[in-house]
């Protein structure tokens, strides 16, 4: 019975000169590009940027329109200073390499943010003149240009469940931040389609990622 061969010992496996060849042909022709790169730190600070600046562009439409007033900005600071902060966050999170940590760290903000705009919502003055779906479909809406925007730097590395996540909360603060100028409803209404629209957009963001092919396979 032979004895078991030595991996040392054994010849080198045959490579196709052909198939090495296309390999440094491709080589070449990526580094030939020359395209430039950004750093992560611009990123998160674009994706940040994106969504922050939506919402106080919109903040600013309504107090002009007068749909907004200053002592409710007043009143409702702390809660959109949180949401521009678990925005902050989960942008520098969801671009940051190897940081899996502040990620999760994002994820509690989005989840207390999302329970203090459930408990610290007032009782409604009356009856909304709109169907309530209407407030689902506008935060989607002024998300659109933040997710795009993530779903572009997302593809600056191998995609990563959390990661997609993390960037689409980042970008779904803007309709919570709005919803707590515009609308006037009751609790249950911001956890069904305030909380629902950030949630969809999460879950939106991550679906489109995945399916995007990456430009670089970074960490």
């Amino acid at each position: 019975m032979p004895g078991p061969s030595d991996p040392l010992s054994s010849p080198p496996p045959r490579l196709d000169p052909r198939a090495l060849e296309r390999a440094l042909a491709a080589s070449r022709a990526e580094l030939s590009l020359r395209q430039p790169v950004r750093r992560w730190r611009s990123q998160a600070v674009g994706l940040f940027a994106a969504a922050a600046g939506m919402a106080l562009a919109v903040t600013g439409v309504l107090l002009a329109l007068g749909q907004a007033s200053g002592p409710a900005l007043l009143g409702r600071a702390p809660m959109l200073a949180l949401l521009l902060s678990t925005s902050a966050v989960c942008s520098w999170g969801a671009l940051a390499p190897r940081r899996r940590p502040l990620r999760w760290v994002g994820v509690g903000m989005a989840a207390v943010s999302a329970a203090l705009l459930v408990l610290t919502r007032a009782a409604p003055l009356g009856p909304s003149a709109l169907p309530a779906w209407v407030c689902t479909a506008g935060h989607v809406a002024m998300a659109l240009v933040p997710v795009v925007v993530a779903l572009g730097v997302l593809r600056q590395a191998a995609f990563e469940p959390l990661r997609a996540v993390v960037a689409g909360l980042a970008a779904g603060t803007v309709g919570a931040f709005v919803g707590e100028l515009a609308c006037e409803q009751g609790a249950g209404h911001v956890a069904a389609y305030h909380l629902g629209a950030w949630a969809l957009l999460a879950l939106m963001t991550w679906a489109l990622s995945k399916r995007l092919k990456p430009r670089t396979y970074a960490p």
